[in-house]
């Protein structure tokens, strides 16, 4: 780690969370992908009002490759182990729905390839995953005691591998965990 003297103090965890907020608040819904200063949502015939000559396309806010690639990193350093207690199986997930986001798949991003085979790795023999929270302090995967599966890490990781183009029996066998679970009103325990 660098000295303060040289990069100042460390942030606390609330302002990291902020700035992801942030970016995430500038993301666009129907692709994926980030603008500049605020949200897109305004009306294309406002770039009629556009007062200059020389400039295009500068009244409304775009999507720049830029910001997405470096969102795209920042948001990868900021999930490189989660906050949340369960954080690499949700960090997975959350990081394949990105990449799958940025047009990658299982066959050509080497990311999301080997995203799927940690979790297919540590699914568990019920068909499901579960990760303790002790994996955040140690900054290593540990399962849950008895290799228990929680229900919500399960659809996290289901989710992640929706994009598996191969064998699907791993989630099969996540899908009949969460079936079986359950309740009769439609709810989970």
């Amino acid at each position: 780690m660098m000295p303060p003297e040289i990069v100042g103090m460390k942030m606390e965890s609330e302002q990291l969370f902020d700035a992801v907020n942030i970016l995430l608040s500038l993301q666009v819904l129907k692709n994926g992908g980030l603008a500049v200063w605020e949200p897109i949502g305004a009306p294309k015939w406002l770039e009629l009002l556009n007062p200059t000559e020389f400039f295009t396309n500068v009244v409304l806010e775009h999507e720049y490759v830029e910001c997405i690639a470096s969102s795209i990193q920042a948001l990868e350093l900021f999930m490189k182990y989660g906050n949340w207690g369960s954080c690499f199986i949700y960090c997975t997930w959350f990081s394949l729905g990105r990449l799958t986001a940025a047009g990658k798949t299982y066959h050509n991003c080497l990311a999301i390839h080997r995203g799927v085979e940690f979790l297919l790795k540590s699914q568990s023999d019920d068909g499901g995953w579960g990760e303790i929270w002790v994996s955040y302090q140690n900054e290593k995967y540990i399962p849950h005691e008895g290799n228990r599966s929680n229900l919500v890490q399960n659809a996290w990781a289901l989710m992640g591998c929706f994009i598996l183009e191969r064998d699907l029996t791993p989630l099969h066998r996540a899908a009949k965990l969460l079936i079986n679970y359950q309740m009769e009103d439609g709810d989970f325990p």
